[in-house]
């Protein structure tokens, strides 16, 4: 049988270890180990996505000659919602990696930007950055949040960057049951049951499951 890999094409160190965080979730949830391996791919950044993708698509097959590989594309939304000129085609990308060989290529599209997510789990933020109760959290987005909240601790959070420490602190199943959506074909490739995970029964998840 030829070998399954699931590559989760990343775009940056931050998010390769909340990434890491996750699949180390659904594991815990499992009987047994996957029937596939994982690869972390760093992007570093949107620059130049679609030639991008493709080069380290073929990178990862020419290295495992016959094996199936489906990637999954973890990017922010806000640089498409909030930009008249999108970075990149994401429907371009994803017919790119098929025309490659690549098995359902997907995207998981954090809203507006993995920030947003992170702060879903404010107090294992607060935690972290040592930070009493009575900080309030400052008005705007993930990103804009965050890094005010670093500067009060007098830290420096930079996008993409890696903070040591920073996702082990944070509750990762919170955070998975709350992008429940945006985890779920991740979820199902792995063959993980998020009403195992996110501790109730999931419309999305049926969904998924039915297709």
């Amino acid at each position: 049988m030829a070998k399954k890999i699931i590559a989760l094409f990343v775009e940056g160190p931050t998010e390769k270890e909340f990434y890491k965080a996750v699949v180390k979730t659904i594991h815990s949830q499992l009987d047994c180990a996957f029937d596939c391996e994982i690869q972390y791919i760093d992007m570093k950044g949107i620059g130049n996505y679609k030639r991008a993708a493709l080069r380290k698509y073929n990178d990862l097959q020419n290295k495992n000659s016959g094996a199936y590989i489906y990637p999954f594309l973890c990017i922010d939304s806000d640089v498409f919602e909030f930009n008249k000129k999108p970075p990149f085609n994401k429907k371009e990308v994803i017919a790119e990696l098929k025309k490659a060989g690549a098995k359902s290529p997907k995207f998981i599209q954090a809203k507006q930007s993995i920030e947003d997510w992170f702060l879903y789990d404010i107090k294992g933020v607060y935690s972290y950055l040592k930070l009493g109760k009575n900080c309030k959290v400052p008005k705007g987005n993930g990103q804009k949040v965050l890094k005010e909240l670093f500067r009060k601790a007098n830290k420096l959070y930079v996008k993409g960057s890696k903070t040591e420490g920073f996702i082990d602190k944070l509750n990762i199943g919170l955070i998975m049951s709350k992008c429940c959506k945006e985890l779920m074909p991740l979820c199902k490739q792995l063959k993980s049951d998020c009403r195992l995970l996110c501790g109730k029964k999931s419309k999305i998840w049926m969904q998924e499951k039915s297709k």
